[in-house]
């Protein structure tokens, strides 16, 4: 029987029910809303969660998608589905939450004695990450960047590999995108979250799905490829059968340690380079511009040679932000040889 909190399902059956998890000061319940699919038989555990960042909603839809179609009876496994895991972010198209400020997914492995998120990230840990085999966790680029790779966590000894850092190679192609991508430890923060859930011997992939200004143009094909990214992991976890469906045979992975960060400037942002194209060091990325007088405010230039990854910033672009990102190439992965599939 598959049990989070005291919604359950029994093999073959499937529930949707809310995991209670703390009440703020004010007496409001920001309880998370899971749905359970129990395969009829038994097997890995697959967990998709989507909205941790509030205004990040591809993974949402595309969940919400999967799940009108799964059947449990064909099932060897299960899946925890978690449309939307920050309902307080989400109701106000936030990041993080107003109730205590915090990012919740910042907090995991969470405190029980903390804070509002603190707490929230504890019992879901507690709860639903401890009882995954896979876990993918679905970002996007909200209105402001337009993202596309699998991200993942940096590994410490490339030639000697965890096996949880191996079946994550093999997660990471079997999910289908063309990029992926690691940040060299330092780039950015959050890093102890992942460690606490790949501690547990836990799969860890986040996807960097959709979002920016052009979303209505593009929404809908980042919605498919997010479905199929999650029907091609109930196969390669074997949890069902099929062949799988991807942008090609081949997965470019970057070292993605190259950040443009935006000066102590604002101004209307005018991005120079696009999508898979090749910098040096120095060279112009994008321009700051007066929205009301067309003059220079600043050059976005290249600190070190790299390729563009997508990344940017919507054009009314206010405040410290990182206003690009690019990699270089760690390695291609070819699907037509590699053995996509995984054991527990």
């Amino acid at each position: 029987m598959l049990k989070v909190g005291n919604i359950t399902a029994r093999p073959g059956e499937r529930a949707f029910g809310y995991l209670e998890t703390m009440l703020t000061r004010a007496g409001m319940a920001p309880d998370i809303p899971v749905h359970l699919v129990a395969g009829a038989s038994p097997g890995p555990t697959l967990l998709v969660q989507g909205a941790m960042h509030g205004a990040e909603i591809i993974g949402s839809i595309a969940i919400l998608n999967f799940l009108e179609k799964i059947d449990p009876e064909t099932m060897s496994g299960n899946v925890i589905a978690v449309p939307v895991a920050n309902r307080a972010g989400f109701e106000l198209g936030e990041r993080g939450s107003r109730i205590d400020g915090k990012d919740i997914t910042r907090q995991i492995p969470g405190d029980p004695n903390g804070s509002a998120c603190d707490q929230i990230a504890h019992i879901y840990f507690q709860e639903v990450i401890s009882q995954a085999n896979v876990m993918v966790d679905f970002h996007a680029g909200a209105r402001t960047a337009y993202e596309r790779y699998v991200l993942f966590m940096e590994e410490d000894t490339p030639k000697n590999l965890t096996e949880v850092q191996m079946r994550r190679r093999k997660i990471v192609v079997a999910f289908g995108l063309d990029q992926a991508a690691y940040f060299p430890r330092g780039t950015f923060g959050g890093t102890e979250t992942k460690r606490s859930v790949e501690d547990l011997g836990v799969v860890q992939i986040t996807l960097e799905f959709g979002g920016g200004t052009g979303w209505h143009k593009n929404g809908m094909d980042n919605v498919r490829d997010a479905e199929r990214g999650i029907w091609n992991l109930l196969k390669s976890m074997r949890i069902i059968e099929g062949e799988f469906e991807t942008d090609g045979d081949l997965c470019t992975v970057y070292n993605a340690g190259v950040v443009i960060w935006k000066p102590n400037a604002d101004g209307l942002f005018i991005r120079k380079r696009a999508f898979r194209d090749e910098l040096k060091a120095g060279d112009v990325y994008g321009e700051l511009v007066s929205p009301w007088t067309g003059e220079l405010v600043a050059e976005l230039k290249s600190p070190k040679d790299g390729i563009v990854i997508p990344s940017g910033q919507e054009w009314p672009t206010v405040g410290s932000t990182s206003i690009g990102i690019l990699g270089t190439i760690d390695r291609v992965e070819d699907r037509r040889t590699m053995d996509m599939y995984v054991s527990f």
